[in-house]
């Protein structure tokens, strides 16, 4: 009888060991596309703009689509419990996968409610649920790749491969070695930057950079007493303190305060987590911090324009020489002989001078800007005042997507410009209400709980991203949101292998028996019990996932259609843009470009078309307005010229060509022999140009206030009265016949 039983034993053995080959296979392949996705994230400014985020979306959807095809012929999970059973640490990851995706398919469920409905953006709420389901296959596909131990040194190889592209891009283009258009954002305003320079990187935008560099600098920084804490080697003591300089200098060149103080708390909470670390800490990073602060001085003086040899040879040595004096400094901690009781207290002395020196040089360089910005801070307050009073409007569900981009035209109570609210937080608020911030708030408290319980290193990192996020608007770039979400996945993978390694199956077993039978247990009786649903249930899954890949792909094609448009002689352009609409029925901007090649018959009903999907959209109604004016119907034009203004309330430059527009129709319906519609077109501008003198009155009366728009009564306008008050009073004076087409003034869209 044994003999019998062995061929069937050692098939089963080579089949089982195939299978296995196979799925790592898998998982080393996934793993690669998947850091590839989160490159070109990187590269293509963080997944800010809508083509980016359709594009690497789907990629998302797509490679979770084959993980969860081949986890269905595999059996993965099932494989494991039939084998040596799931692990403790495996099945709390799962746990918190659930918790993770739950969150965020509650998310995506307030979004489509809100496209069912009648949002302010249809095309915006969609960008949400591109977005949000992005961010769930990125984190479905993280987990099931970090469950493996090459999986998840893979994912740590690709965190350190995605820091060194932002922050060597960025740092390479200070020396002009690469051509990065607007990485470095230029200004005179002391108020935004006191060197007049400051680096935006590959997102473009210097506190979002902050925000992130800080997040690699201290990933690095709370990684470096797993290796001094071991007998190792000079070499890899030296590659781990090689990481310091580069983040810290890119982090002080984006001049954010907010980066900067998000750090320092996010700092401090790791030592507060891990008391033992600070000294070892100080004393092997105070050098490299050091050098950081002087490299970052001599690039400063230079706003960011040093000469490349002599800025490269000055970066050489600030490096090595803060590595080297690191190692030393972290030798002299552990030397011996007769001074060994003075080593390390002399050192830790050395390594608080040279943090507080660094301190100096950086406060000296940036003191106008840091102990200032009073002008910053009080746009800030406007605009959280603003969108409070805009999220009370409907504050339980939100009001869809982009919900402040088509609203704060018309609410804002100061002309400041800001497309973006300023803080993740409230654009959540916004757009979901009270309910999605809620669901926000539990997903990064569970986040940050969970890396708090297993004592990850990498609580700071995800610290800063969730702490910055409250004071600007990095979660509109989708590269935030996915970094945050790796660090967790590798937390708590890290924590779950580490267990793991430590005390062995077996020997976990052990110390709770009983616990984890009931686990095991309840899982298996769990999967008996629902058996018939499972099916079910993965189809539907599978199905809604497809359906949400053709939707982005087909919002990715529309967008990359019109952007083609722009570069296209005229009759190209036309045909792309009609080609864009298409695809995507809501794209604003398609139509908006579009409805300047078309004559305004066929203007009008595309534009009133695109109001059904953004019904308060400012561009939308000021070309409606236009193109009646076009056609001379003015009561028309008059209704859609106020409708306009009222979405855009400070736009001087709208404001000034209503009126003459509204006045050389009332000018073209006298000399054609129509006086009484003459009349209501010089009433209706008359009415405009009375509101806008009474805006830009009661505006000039404010104590204090903020006019980046540069608001204010145009001459130009102010000359109309006369004129339509003699349009309005029945006197004629020979004006020659103006014909509404031609325009007085430039419109701004």
């Amino acid at each position: 009888m044994p003999c019998k039983e062995q061929p069937r034993l050692n098939g089963y053995a080579w089949e089982r060991g195939r299978w296995f080959m196979a799925r790592k296979t898998l998982h080393r392949n996934c793993g690669m596309m998947l850091i590839a996705l989160v490159l070109v994230a990187g590269i293509r400014s963080g997944m800010f703009f809508d083509g980016d985020i359709y594009g690497v979306g789907a990629g998302f959807g797509v490679l979770l689509l084959l993980m969860m095809g081949t986890k269905r012929r595999g059996g993965i999970q099932g494989q494991e419990i039939h084998g040596i059973g799931m692990m403790p640490g495996l099945v709390n990851l799962d746990k918190g996968l659930r918790v993770v995706l739950g969150c965020i398919c509650g998310m995506i469920l307030m979004y489509v409610l809100h496209a069912i409905g009648r949002p302010l953006s249809l095309e915006g709420t969609m960008k949400e649920i591109i977005l949000w389901g992005s961010y769930g296959s990125f984190a479905a596909v993280a987990w099931r790749i970090c469950r493996a131990g090459d999986g998840l040194r893979m994912m740590q190889a690709g965190w350190h491969l995605m820091g060194a592209v932002l922050c060597g891009s960025a740092l390479l283009a200070v020396y002009g070695l690469l051509e990065l258009p607007y990485g470095i954002y230029h200004t005179a305003d002391a108020d935004i930057s006191a060197t007049g320079a400051r680096l935006g990187g590959l997102l473009q935008y210097p506190n979002t950079f902050g925000a992130v560099m800080a997040a690699f600098l201290l990933e690095r920084l709370f990684a470096l007493p797993s290796v001094l804490r071991t007998r190792t080697g000079t070499l890899r003591a030296a590659a781990a303190l090689l990481p310091l300089l580069p983040y810290t200098a890119a982090l002080l060149l984006t001049e954010s305060r907010g980066a900067w103080l998000a750090a320092a708390l996010a700092c401090a909470a790791g030592f507060a987590q891990e008391r033992r670390a600070f000294a070892p800490l100080l004393v092997a990073a105070a050098a490299p911090l050091a050098s950081a602060a002087l490299l970052y001085r001599q690039l400063a003086e230079a706003k960011l324009a040093p000469a490349v040899l002599p800025g490269l040879l000055w970066l050489a040595g600030l490096w090595a020489g803060g590595v080297l004096a690191g190692l030393l400094l972290c030798r002299w901690r552990h030397s011996g002989g007769p001074w060994r009781r003075y080593a390390a207290p002399g050192t830790l002395g050395a390594a608080v001078l040279l943090a507080a020196a660094a301190g100096a040089v950086i406060l000296h360089q940036v003191q106008d800007r840091t102990l200032g910005g009073a002008a910053t801070l009080s746009a800030r307050r406007l605009m959280y005042g603003d969108a409070w009073q805009l999220a009370r409007s409907s504050l339980w569900l939100g009001r869809g997507g982009e919900t402040w981009r088509q609203s704060y035209l018309a609410i804002q109570s100061q002309p400041y410009v800001g497309a973006e609210v300023h803080s993740g937080y409230m654009d959540i608020l916004l757009n979901a209400g009270v309910i999605g911030l809620l669901l926000v708030l539990v997903l990064v408290s569970f986040m940050a709980a969970g890396l708090i319980a297993v004592n990850s290193r990498l609580m700071p990192a995800a610290f800063v991203l969730i702490g910055h996020a409250a004071v600007d608007f990095d979660w509109s770039f989708g590269l935030v949101w996915l970094l945050l979400l790796w660090l967790t996945v590798m937390g708590f993978a890290a924590a779950s292998s580490g267990r793991e390694v430590q005390n062995g199956p077996i020997a976990a077993q052990r110390r709770k028996p009983f616990k984890i039978g009931k686990k095991l247990l309840a899982v298996y009786e769990g999967n008996r019990g629902n058996q018939p649903l499972l099916p079910l249930l993965r189809v539907t899954a599978i199905v809604l996932l497809v359906c949400w890949v053709l939707l982005a792909a087909a919002l990715g094609i529309s967008e990359v259609k019109e952007r083609w448009a722009a570069s296209e002689p005229p009759g190209r352009q036309i045909a792309l843009l009609q080609s864009s609409l298409r695809w995507n029925l809501a794209n604003t901007e398609a139509a908006l470009s579009l409805a300047d090649w078309l004559p305004p018959s066929q203007r009008i009903p595309l534009l009133k078309r695109s109001l059904v999907y953004a019904p308060n959209h400012p561009g939308l109604s000021w070309k409606l307005a236009e193109a009646y004016s076009l056609r001379g119907e003015s009561e028309e034009a008059a209704a859609w010229y106020i409708a306009a203004i009222d979405r855009d309330r400070f736009n001087d430059v709208k404001q000034t060509r209503a009126v003459l527009k509204l006045a050389a129709l009332a000018d073209w319906h006298r000399t054609g022999g129509d006086p009484t519609r003459s009349v209501e077109a010089a009433r209706a501008g008359m009415d405009i140009l009375m509101r806008y003198r009474a805006l830009a009155v009661d505006f000039r009366e404010m104590d204090d206030h903020r006019n980046d728009r540069e608001f204010d009564l145009s001459m130009l306008a102010a000359r109309q009265a006369n004129r339509l008050e003699k349009m309005l009073n029945g006197e004629h004076e020979k004006h020659a016949a103006r014909q509404p087409m031609k325009a007085d003034i430039s419109a701004r869209r």
